[in-house]
């Protein structure tokens, strides 16, 4: 069941669809996988769904600056320490009224639960309810989650914010002893005249029209306490949070180019360079969740779906969110540890279809995931590299055709006189 809840936002009644049960059997099984880690990363973001062009589709919102029409979706994604997509732990979608385009200059005037800031508690809230108390999650998120009111939200022990800082928000800072007393100032500011605690290389992935690029960062570290913002409501979160802040700087460039930095906030001590690399590396696999909202829509295409209305498209995103993070976990298993067995990837019928349709045994993750793709297109000659997610997408919707197929002819078939109306009478 779908689940519908009135949110105030804007000072305007928005219907939000949580797919809590929709998608509660994969909720779980991806918490199954998670228990696997004694620590998971969970990544936060939001993206559109344009559907501007379905003229017939009714109750869409609006999108940007309020021209383009279509759904919002704000989702959590599981990954393993070392990238592997685990499986999604909170989806949400809903549509944006016309009246709220152009309300961000009264953003003050609102508490946050009318704001759409809110999504990132709600994620923080889904995620909890999904896991079990006792995991151990780090939530990642980019700049637009440095928001106050997320970070001083209420979560579990076992659970840690990372965000990439954007504002200059006012922290405190113990001074040494010899100098005594508190510094007070901007927190982008401290973060880039702590102490440097060492270096570390890193590698940036890749972007349209560029290369992945390999950088040596400089890393420092300390810990501050975030003050709550001067106006905020009588309502909104008052206390002091204390965190730790890592400045993750390029280092070696040539004078006048721009470096890569990261300014990040984790709500756990951070004193050591080991410490600090493992925060930076926790942050890069943030990109997984890009790689997601890529595989719906390049991928699996979502933004062509021809429903007719909002709530069969957000029923029909919710589940190909799943769909999408299986193509996405194919991908990353075939490259990172293709000589796995197929079981991981396919049941004994998926397997047993794609050797008689490829006349040769599949004994790996890498073979099978090979075979799925030359069945969407993939041509597999050794300069095209692995196959990605447009072809196994195709690839797949294939195999399932084919396996359909199989079934029949395995089922006995009994005439019937509905089917062979010479045999009525």
């Amino acid at each position: 069941m779908i689940i519908f809840g009135p949110l105030e936002r804007f000072g305007l009644q928005l219907r939000k669809t949580y797919v809590k049960g929709l998608l509660h059997g994969h909720f779980e099984q991806t918490a199954a996988r998670c228990a696997a880690y004694p620590v998971v990363l969970v990544a936060q973001d939001s993206t559109e769904f344009e559907y501007t062009s379905h003229k017939a589709a009714k109750d869409l919102g609006v999108l940007g600056r309020g021209t383009t029409k279509g759904l919002m979706g704000h989702s959590a994604v599981a990954i393993s320490p070392e990238g592997l997509p685990l499986g999604v732990l909170h989806m949400a979608v809903w549509t944006r009224e016309a009246a709220q385009v152009g309300q961000k200059h009264d953003r003050r005037k609102r508490p946050t639960e009318e704001k759409e800031s809110q999504k990132w508690i709600d994620g923080l809230r889904g995620v909890e309810a999904a896991l079990p108390a006792e995991q151990r999650v780090v939530i990642v998120a980019d700049r637009e989650a440095d928001v106050f009111a997320y970070l001083a939200a209420p979560r579990r022990p076992a659970t840690d914010l990372l965000i990439r800082a954007s504002s200059p928000r006012t922290v405190e800072v113990d001074r040494p002893a010899e100098n005594g007393g508190v510094l007070r100032g901007s927190l982008l500011v401290v973060a880039i005249s702590a102490p440097v605690i060492g270096e570390m290389r890193v590698t940036i992935p890749r972007k349209p029209g560029q290369r992945e690029l390999e950088v040596t960062l400089q890393l420092r570290a300390t810990s501050v306490m975030v003050q709550p913002p001067r106006h905020r409501l009588a309502e909104e979160p008052d206390t002091p949070q204390k965190v730790s802040v890592v400045c993750a700087t390029e280092s070696g460039l040539p004078v006048g180019e721009k470096p890569i930095q990261w300014i990040l906030i984790i709500t756990r001590a951070v004193t050591t360079r080991d410490e600090a690399c493992q925060v930076v590396r926790y942050y890069a696999r943030r990109w997984v969740i890009e790689r997601w909202h890529y595989t719906l829509k390049s991928g699996c295409k979502v933004e062509g779906l021809q429903f007719d209305d909002a709530t069969s498209l957000k029923h029909a995103l919710a589940l190909y969110g799943v769909v999408a993070w299986r193509l996405l976990w194919m991908t990353h298993l075939a490259r990172t540890d293709p000589k796995q067995p197929a079981s991981q990837v396919v049941n004994d019928e998926e397997r047993a279809v794609l050797e008689a349709a490829t006349k040769r045994p599949l004994p790996t993750v890498r073979d099978v995931v090979r075979a799925v793709a030359k069945l969407g297109g993939f041509a597999g000659t050794p300069s095209m590299g692995e196959p990605g997610v447009k072809s196994l997408w195709m690839g797949w919707r294939t195999l399932e055709a084919m396996i359909e197929g199989y079934r029949l002819a395995l089922r006995p078939f009994v005439p019937s006189i509905h089917a062979f109306p010479m045999l009525r009478g």
